[in-house]
């Protein structure tokens, strides 16, 4: 936060995150306002190499595109300007340079996971690229400040694209339609709508699919979203990556007070890219193992949607071996190819050969062991 604004909430209680219940103590000015100047010499940060900008109208334009959505969708989650986000109700934008510092903005921006491993903000420059390479020639540097150009406009910036939104209903046609918020897919999911009319609910918080459904794709509204559409598969809570010690062991799920879960299993959420069609690829880590995980929907002989999930494990040195739970339910069994998870089928490419894990529910378990490099495999969920 800049001086001013850390010097207003501490001295004044000004609020922004209104959504909270939580709220800053008051202990007044001849208390706390000689904190203002000690928390900046101890929260120091690199210094960015911001860029100079010689065209400042371009510049706004540039930013005013991004904010909207047909750029980076930035008010799909947040306010902007009074108005209510479809999505996460996150923080108003237009306090944005007023608020915060400049160089605290650029190095957020190029990597949030840094600040906040379990944020729902996705990195759009991961490893300094820019996900969108026709705007400013792809420069990151200059797209993060075409953002803070535009918002230092304060209220008189200009609405992006797709502000408005009249009906709680979110449909999809010919191009690929995400929301975020708590409700389908836990606290911090990510809903995808794709054109062939089937839908996913991803958990950014445990990086797990959490849901499929065909037909209609959601309803949003105060921070949330929901499935609207028919024959919903649900998979189960927890992580999909884990170490069994023994076969027997229950697989890791989050408690009411697991603050660190699930970090402290080893994994960090690092947003996603969009690919030219506006699918994601979702980006993690499990320990030491990288993962880029892409869902495609694509249709089969006779006409029917399913998706195809890729996954692609990197890392530099041999992994120990661990199981990822493909799928759970009352009843597994296998034909062929083709396992069937009660109303669910799957099927899986890859060197390792699935197993049963007994239960109530029963656990459909992959065993991966990972040699240094990259590693590919492939799942179709069709129902």
């Amino acid at each position: 936060l800049t001086k001013d604004w850390l010097s207003e909430v501490m001295v004044h209680g000004v609020r922004q995150r209104l959504y909270l219940n939580t709220r800053m103590p008051q202990f007044g000015g001849e208390n706390v306002a000689h904190l203002v100047e000690r928390f900046g010499k101890v929260d120091a940060l690199e210094e960015v190499s911001l860029p100079a900008v010689s065209n400042i109208r371009e510049s706004k334009d540039a930013g005013y595109e991004m904010m909207g959505t047909q750029g980076l969708s930035c008010i799909a989650c947040h306010d902007f300007n009074g108005q209510k986000s479809g999505g996460a109700g996150a923080l108003e934008l237009i306090h944005v340079t007023k608020r915060l510092q400049k160089n605290w903005f650029h190095l957020y921006m190029r990597q949030p996971s840094r600040f906040h491993p379990t944020v729902i903000m996705p990195s759009y420059w991961p490893g300094g690229v820019s996900v969108r390479k026709e705007v400013l020639d792809g420069s990151a540097n200059l797209q993060i400040e075409s953002l803070w150009n535009y918002l230092a406009d304060g209220a008189r910036a200009k609405n992006p694209k797709g502000l408005s939104r009249q009906s709680p209903e979110l449909r999809v046609a010919d191009e690929t339609v995400m929301c975020r918020g708590r409700g389908t897919a836990g606290y911090r999911g990510i809903g995808v709508g794709y054109p062939e009319r089937i839908s996913l609910a991803f958990d950014s918080e445990e990086m797990a699919l959490r849901m499929v459904w065909k037909g209609e794709f959601a309803n949003i509204g105060h921070g949330r979203f929901h499935a609207r559409g028919s024959d919903r598969i649900s998979f189960p809570a927890g992580i999909p990556f884990h170490r069994l010690e023994s076969m027997d062991d229950e697989w890791p799920y989050k408690g009411k007070t697991d603050y660190l879960f699930p970090q402290d299993h080893g994994y960090e959420y690092r947003g996603y890219v969009l690919n030219q069609d506006k699918r994601p690829r979702f980006r993690y880590r499990y320990g030491e193992v990288a993962v880029e995980d892409f869902f495609e929907d694509l249709l089969d002989e006779q006409g029917k949607a399913f998706f195809r999930r890729s996954m692609t494990f990197t890392t530099k040195v041999d992994q120990k071996m661990f199981f990822f739970r493909v799928g759970s339910g009352m009843n597994i069994t296998k034909t062929g190819k083709e396992w069937k998870v009660d109303g669910l089928s799957l099927r899986l490419s890859g060197e390792g050969k699935a197993l049963v894990r007994e239960g109530e529910p029963q656990e459909l378990l992959l065993p991966l062991t990972l040699s240094a490099g990259k590693t590919d495999l492939k799942v179709e969920y069709r129902w």
